[in-house]
């Protein structure tokens, strides 16, 4: 079992034994961070938590001082993989001795549930880098990514370029989410974020990450207007999308983009990405954000040539090799 350094008078425990009014000082944190950091509304993502701790169906752990509720995390359980879907700590506590303790016990127990072969998680509000060692690093693989932003106020250069005479434009619509999740798992085929994201290994796990989504507010409110798909005049096959969501009433967050392998050095990625951020512009937008694995230059590139600016940099963390012994959750 992997070390982590000592957090005197903390402790963890089971989430699922807390009550859903324990958690109220925490969410209302959790809130202003979100807001604060990243002009996200994560209002409607702590009612959701609420309520299945109400219910004690929320699988995860809880970090407490005593009798006080300083930090969370939760996870979701699907197929052979185990997501750790939030980690985070009151910001008087959060130490990375006391995130590390949080998130060793959660991977932990996650190691130890019957069927699960491979844990997954990015906390966008996870300290980073950081400074020792995370916990089970023998069965780690640690993925830097990049929280960018532009703004949207001073946004007449996204009117400057024209759109190709080779591409039909419509916006979502769910009778194309087939289309859809065969797009991305091609665009995804060999390409890092497949090792982050294991949903982008095949049309079906490609489908689920499209309906989680377009259906749950993880990444915001699923904004059709705003999300773009590109079909090619000539193939009649969908090239490109670029899909957003609403994260405020006053920013827009760019969930997906991704175009056909066949179909690339086009441009048809930023034309689609203009698009969605001309659609949040007139959805009264101040800012929009997107995340990017940072090895993923190209991609980097593309999105500072658009005004996009690093703001924040986190870790994607990928357990696998382990053995699970028991079941746990």
């Amino acid at each position: 079992m992997a070390a982590w350094p000592e957090s005197p008078g903390v402790e963890t425990a089971d989430l699922r034994e807390m009550s859903a009014g324990s958690l109220d000082p925490l969410l209302e944190a959790e809130i202003r961070v979100w807001r604060e950091e990243l002009a996200w509304d994560f209002t409607a993502s702590a009612a959701l938590v609420k309520g299945f701790v109400d219910t004690q169906s929320l699988n995860g752990v809880a970090l407490l001082a005593g009798s006080r509720v300083i930090g969370y995390t939760y996870v979701v359980l699907e197929d052979d993989r185990g997501l750790i879907g939030d980690l985070f700590v009151m910001p008087e506590f959060a130490t990375q001795q006391n995130e590390d303790k949080l998130l060793h016990a959660t991977v932990d127990a996650l190691m130890r549930t019957s069927g699960v072969r491979r844990v997954e998680t990015q906390v966008i509000l996870m300290q980073h880098p950081r400074h020792a060692p995370p916990p089970f690093a023998q069965h780690l693989r640690m993925f830097e990514r990049c929280f960018m932003t532009r703004d949207l106020l001073s946004a007449d250069d996204l009117w400057i370029r024209r759109t190709s005479d080779d591409l039909n434009f419509e916006n979502w619509r769910d009778q194309t989410q087939d289309n859809a999740a065969s797009l991305l798992a091609s665009a995804y085929n060999g390409h890092i974020d497949s090792q982050i994201n294991d949903q982008y290994r095949s049309v079906a796990g490609a489908r689920r990450f499209l309906n989680n989504i377009v259906r749950y507010p993880g990444c915001g409110a699923f904004l059709p207007q705003a999300s773009w798909l590109a079909w090619s005049r000539n193939t009649g096959k969908l090239c490109a999308m670029s899909l957003a969501s609403m994260v405020a009433y006053d920013a827009g967050h760019v969930t997906q983009i991704c175009v056909s392998p066949q179909e690339r050095r086009h441009g048809y990625g930023t034309q689609v990405l203009l698009k969605s951020l001309r659609s949040l512009v007139n959805a009264e937008c101040r800012q929009a954000s997107l995340t990017v694995t940072a090895s993923n230059r190209g991609a980097i590139a593309l999105y500072e040539r658009l005004g996009f600016v690093t703001r924040r940099r986190f870790a994607a963390m990928v357990w696998e090799g382990f053995r699970p012994a028991r079941r746990f959750f």
